[in-house]
């Protein structure tokens, strides 16, 4: 239970730096660039202080594959709320729950019961309440939202299941390794889109990336833990469910009080969902 608690706190971590630097105007491409500097840095102290030096083909791989799909679906996103608005892509985000649980029924055979089906129902319904699609956000929709929509909820269910992806076919001493290939390789393909843009990195935007790189890291780092430990064993359908819906209520109760955002009726009956769909995920 303490690696998903602290996976969830890293995530919130993450959602409220990421608000704040939005507050400030600062580029979210230069902090996001900024934030792969110190996750890969610290990857390569951890592995400086493991034993293990070589590194597996499974290793490599899902490495390099993780290293593109982090950046190219942060891009994605980002020209989704663009085209969209942040409301009808964030929903669409959110769905992208639906990818790491069919992968962990049909690859890893985990069984759903009534409660467990129930939670997740549940936890659907609170990313609604908590975010109500209106006429609005959905006429912004075009043909192209036909495909893209579908690939960005893959893509971002993707990336929530690729470290259990390496928790099941790859070697657990070399989890160091594959992380910092990762945010690596993504610092690399992240600064060369910055250069691509000339963008001009300023320094306040730096700092805040440099700063958001150490949750990110131990968000991933957590969240590989937890998958794999006895308390959660054959469940991540339930982890990724509870991870996600109670991140998602952690950031609306940030928004409440320190921003001062408006709350309305279909919010309150998201908190309600939220403790209905933990109360059923921990039956």
């Amino acid at each position: 239970m303490f690696y998903l608690i602290s996976a969830i706190l890293s995530s919130f971590s993450i959602s409220v730096l990421i608000k704040l630097n939005e507050t400030r105007g600062v580029s979210t491409r230069i902090v996001i660039a900024s934030s792969y500097i110190s996750a890969s840095l610290l990857g390569w102290a951890f592995i400086l202080n493991t034993d293990v030096r070589s590194v597996s083909a499974e290793t490599l791989m899902l490495g390099l594959g993780g290293a593109v799909l982090w950046p190219a679906t942060f891009y994605l996103l980002m020209w989704g709320i663009r085209q969209y608005g942040l409301s009808l892509a964030g929903t669409v985000c959110r769905l992208s729950l639906i990818i790491p649980v069919l992968f962990a029924v049909i690859f890893l055979r985990e069984r759903l019961t009534a409660c467990t089906l129930l939670g997740l129902l549940a936890a659907f319904a609170a990313f609604y309440l908590f975010n109500p699609l209106g006429a609005r956000d959905l006429n912004r929709a075009d043909r192209r939202a036909i495909w893209f929509f579908p690939l960005l909820a893959i893509c971002f269910g993707v990336v929530d299941l690729w470290v259990n992806l390496f928790n099941t076919i790859g070697p657990a001493p070399e989890k160091f390794i594959f992380m910092t290939l990762i945010f690596t390789f993504s610092n690399g393909f992240a600064w060369m889109d910055v250069y691509l843009q000339k963008l001009k990195p300023e320094r306040d935007a730096v700092i805040r990336g440099l700063i958001l790189g150490v949750p990110n890291f131990f968000a991933t780092y957590f969240m590989m833990e937890c998958l794999k430990s006895p308390v959660f064993q054959n469940q991540s359908a339930i982890v990724y469910t509870l991870y996600s819906v109670t991140g998602v209520a952690l950031a609306f109760g940030a928004g409440v009080t320190i921003w001062k955002e408006r709350v309305t009726r279909a919010n309150v009956l998201g908190v309600f969902a939220v403790i209905a769909a933990i109360a059923l995920l921990n039956y």
